[in-house]
């Protein structure tokens, strides 16, 4: 009886210490995981100001031109080509479309709110003196 008592401590330390490296291994994957995440989400977050420069860049052009801020064809198609591109990887299509909704509308508005507080010119839009394409 004393040998079996013997075994069974020397077995439930061997499982205790098993079980501790095995979840040190599992939290130093779940770090390493995180980390590789977390560098993709600055990326992301660059793209987006990235994304923002342009857009403003394009309401500037607008606003010279007279033209809305809104043009829901395009925002259709943003989205769609998301979702096209999105077909190669795990995320559903369907989940990167509601994403670039998202971004597109977040987009949308932050254009709409430098539209109001830029000066607004008087003069003839450009595109009224040019023949349509």
């Amino acid at each position: 009886m004393k040998n079996f008592m013997k075994t069974t401590r020397l077995f439930l330390t061997v499982m205790t210490l098993f079980a501790a490296d095995t979840n040190a291994g599992t939290q130093d994957r779940l770090a390493e995981y995180r980390r590789q995440i977390d560098s993709l989400d600055q990326r992301i977050v660059e793209l987006f100001q990235q994304r923002a420069r342009l857009v403003e860049e394009v309401g500037t052009i607008k606003r010279e031109a007279h033209l809305p801020v809104t043009v829901p064809s395009r925002e259709e198609q943003v989205v769609e080509r998301a979702q096209e591109l999105a077909k190669s990887g795990p995320l559903p299509p369907e989940a990167v479309g509601r994403i670039y909704q998202k971004l597109v509308e977040e987009m949308r508005n932050w254009e709409a709110k430098l539209d109001a507080e830029a000066p607004h010119s008087s003069s003839q839009p450009a595109a009224a003196n040019k023949e349509a394409p």
